[in-house]
């Protein structure tokens, strides 16, 4: 059963009023602290989701019932050309430097995983021993919250943080700039308390110190945790902590839900019941054609030749369509639990009388989910009945992340668009938006500039807080918010891409992508006629190609790419 609604969007004149200037000379002096008040400048909410597919909220062609996310977007702006990294570190790493990931220190996931358990790597590892591949947040760049904290803001953070080693003090959001956090901090989820009691994300090998509340190693969480909610109960904590002090804050509430495994308190278990029946090939088919109505998707959107990666629906038996359509329901569950949540806290800064005045960016992180089988999740039940509960360790399959994801091809982990390609809302109260839609090409490495502007404050550029670091290489897309107009990326600028051996490339409308493979070959496509990636043009346009490819070893070498 999915729900039919048309939704027209109309994309209308914006106006920004924020300033966007720079406050204070935290390059020269970082003992520097402004005079900022809530008056000066405004709060900023950070809204990260965790592998949620591109369509999955209703304001992208979802059926899934997410009415504050639908809010935010009615009233703000959609950006449906959004690009992070195709996994989770390297994406936030980009999110709290503005820099490439292999400038920020995550160059490698096998690597930071190797550190990050307290494994011994393989010294012979594709950039072991450089700072590209550090497996943290690099000190050679700024954090966000470091530099807001340095201008005058609050800084808080509730949920995952997945980019340092646990008992290290200066990688823990602690010691990268943040006043208060409640921090998971290594990429395994855990949503509801496992059969065990144990704080160890449902595997075997237990992890017993990723929750960390400031500086103090979490040692029992409570016996109701459920992660969007415990990470949305801190996050207001945090803020209401210090409503009155006359200062800004920037909140990051960076959600591990709906990164498997599939889990959800027992009241919203049922809330999707047998709902998605008719298969994930009905799914992708529903949620293409409603967001192209919805305008987010271009009305020439071509399904010709797509691959889902998945057997087709009406190949499978009757017992393994129910136990697939019964995971889907659990993840949309989950999904309409994180918008309740979200609301929850936007409720909150309309309690308090700071909603018109707080900048609200909610995203995904990367692409859905890929299917694996989880070797490690042992002692589990795995009944059908038993999906979604706190003894139940399972994901959903391919069939259904590739048809969140589609037009686009393939799912987490690729450089395709599939993988990268991932929904985006701006909300705030000086945007004249009424529910447009930016097709912009944007990145993740975009947002730390723009939120700079939008608080006015300058980025350090060379030295921090006693350190030499990295200028920023991401842009501001604040001036297009006001300005629908103005590009961010020109059409001449390369913007370069890599992780674990995959290349790509995007300048313009062109796009190479270079899978790694041992028989690999470069592929050309141009984004504007072909979103989806189905016609290679390399052999049609070889000079290009050739050009582009240059591109991509200038960028590498420029940010210190391993080979």
């Amino acid at each position: 059963m999915f729900f039919k609604i048309s939704i027209s969007v109309a994309i209308l004149s914006m106006a920004f009023m924020f300033f966007a200037g720079c406050v204070g000379q935290t390059d020269t002096d970082d003992s520097y602290t402004p005079p900022i008040s809530s008056e000066s400048a405004p709060n900023i909410l950070l809204i990260v989701a965790d592998d949620m597919g591109f369509t999955d909220v209703g304001p992208f062609g979802g059926e899934i019932n997410t009415p504050n996310i639908d809010a935010l977007a009615e009233s703000g702006i959609r950006l449906a050309n959004f690009h992070t990294a195709p996994v989770c570190a390297p994406t936030r790493a980009m999110l709290m430097s503005g820099m490439d990931n292999h400038e920020a220190g995550i160059g490698s996931m096998q690597l930071m995983r190797s550190f990050d358990n307290g494994i011994a790597p393989n010294r012979k590892a594709i950039g072991y021993g450089t700072p590209e591949y550090a497996g943290y947040l690099s000190q050679r760049v700024a954090a966000l919250p470091e530099i807001l904290q340095d201008s005058g803001y609050h800084t808080y953070m509730a949920g995952k943080w997945d980019l340092g080693r646990a008992l290290v003090e200066e990688h823990i959001p602690a010691g990268r700039g943040f006043e208060q956090s409640f921090a998971q901090l290594t990429g395994t989820a855990l949503h509801l308390i496992p059969p065990d009691g144990g704080a160890h994300g449902g595997i075997a090998r237990a992890e017993p110190f990723i929750f960390r509340e400031n500086w103090e190693v979490v040692k029992e969480l409570p016996k109701d945790y459920f992660s969007t909610e415990m990470f949305t109960d801190k996050i207001i904590e945090y803020i209401d902590s210090n409503k009155e002090s006359g200062q800004p804050f920037f909140a990051y509430l960076a959600l591990s839900a709906p990164h498997f495994p599939l889990q959800v308190p027992p009241g919203w278990r049922n809330r999707y019941k047998d709902q998605y029946d008719e298969g994930y090939d009905a799914l992708r088919a529903y949620r293409v054609q409603r967001a192209t109505k919805q305008g987010v998707l271009p009305e020439n959107t071509n399904m010709g030749a797509f691959e889902s990666g998945d057997d087709p629906w009406e190949s499978l038996s009757e017992r393994e369509k129910r136990v697939s359509s019964r995971k889907m329901e659990i993840y949309a569950a989950m999904v309409e639990n994180m918008d309740f949540h979200i609301g929850r806290v936007l409720e909150y800064l309309v309690s308090i009388g700071e909603r018109e005045n707080t900048f609200v960016l909610f995203m995904s992180d990367n692409g859905a989910a890929e299917t694996f089988p989880p070797p490690l999740a042992t002692g589990y039940e795995k009944t059908l009945e038993n999906i979604g509960n706190n003894n139940s360790f399972t994901v959903y399959s391919r069939g259904w992340a590739s048809a969140s994801m589609a037009p686009f091809r393939d799912v987490k982990n690729s450089l395709y668009e599939g993988g990268t390609r991932a929904a985006a809302i701006i909300s705030a109260s000086a945007l004249d938006s009424n529910g447009s839609v930016s097709q912009e090409y944007l990145t993740v490495q975009d947002v730390l500039p723009t939120l700079l502007d939008v608080a006015g404050v300058c980025h350090p550029v060379t030295l921090h807080r006693g350190k030499i670091v990295k200028p920023v290489r991401g842009k501001s897309f604040l001036a297009h918010l006001d300005n629908s107009d103005l590009d961010v990326h020109g059409p001449d600028e390369p913007i370069g891409w890599e992780l674990h051996g995959q290349r790509a490339l995007v300048r313009g409308d062109w796009k190479i992508y270079y899978s790694g493979a041992a028989s690999a070959e470069w592929e050309l496509y141009n984004l504007d006629k072909d979103p989806g990636e189905r016609s290679d043009l390399s052999s049609d346009y070889v000079d290009l190609r050739d050009d582009l490819i240059e591109a991509w070893f200038a960028y590498a070498e420029e940010v210190g790419v391993a080979f």
